[in-house]
């Protein structure tokens, strides 16, 4: 039986190329963006194989919004890959509040609610996947606000499967390292800095290059299948080395 897979954030790096991987892999997957433009762009890219809902998950009523959308479409939810975040560079002391709330309110209060408001549609068993960083255990300079909103998401993970147990609803997280990806040109970081940033992690990883969306995709999709069924709490990391 076919499942279906929400993506939060599809619309381009690690979200995209899961969406794309999922559905070579015979899955049914909707994914969500907050630009329609880049959301019509992704779907196309997937050949209009996938579904697509617009919603921005820094808002609860669009969380709710979202939820309703595809109860009203589909019978329940297989997996749910809560990946869905931003991350704005700026050093401890010259972060802004419009950056701190921005952050925490995309990358955990966003994905702490669309959990809670998805449980009444995710079938029994089903999947979660969290989309964290290796920053959660390796410090990087102007990452402080993005760090901590990493940190709080796999905090709850623990909790989420005791709690949710009785649902046949696991919680597992994925903790990429440094990938090739939009998310760096988002950040405000220059074009010299993400190629030097870039440069770094390739030189210094045991693969020899840097780590990509691609190579992502298939840990993904091993977490949101049958083959995990008995995994809770664990977290794979994808970082090609680097943090050995």
């Amino acid at each position: 039986m076919q499942k279906n897979i929400v993506i939060t954030g599809g619309t381009s790096g690690i979200g995209f190329c899961c969406a794309k991987y999922l559905l070579e892999k015979g899955y049914h997957v909707i994914i969500t963006g907050r630009d329609q433009q880049n959301l019509d762009r992704a779907l196309a890219g997937l050949g209009n194989q996938a579904k697509g809902i617009l919603s921005d998950t820094s808002q609860l009523k669009e969380i709710e919004k979202l939820v309703n959308i595809i109860k009203s479409k589909y019978p329940s939810i297989d997996g749910l890959f809560i990946n869905a975040g931003i991350f704005k560079a700026a050093s401890f002391e010259k972060t802004e509040e419009d950056i701190f709330d921005e952050t925490m309110n995309i990358n955990f209060k966003g994905a702490f609610f669309t959990i809670q408001k998805f449980l009444p549609i995710l079938n029994n068993p089903a999947s979660i996947v969290l989309n964290t960083s290796i920053v959660v255990f390796k410090a990087f300079a102007d990452t402080a606000v993005y760090t901590a909103s990493k940190a709080a998401l796999e905090s709850i993970a623990k909790v989420l499967n005791i709690e949710l147990a009785s649902k046949g609803i696991r919680v597992n997280i994925v903790s990429p390292g440094v990938t090739k990806s939009p998310i760096q040109k988002k950040s405000g970081m220059t074009d010299a800095a993400i190629e030097n940033l870039l440069e770094h992690f390739s030189e210094n990883s045991p693969i020899g290059r840097i780590v990509l969306p691609e190579d992502i995709a298939p840990v993904v999709e091993f977490l949101l299948s049958n083959n995990s069924k008995v995994l809770r709490n664990e977290k794979i990391i994808i970082d090609g080395g680097t943090t050995l």
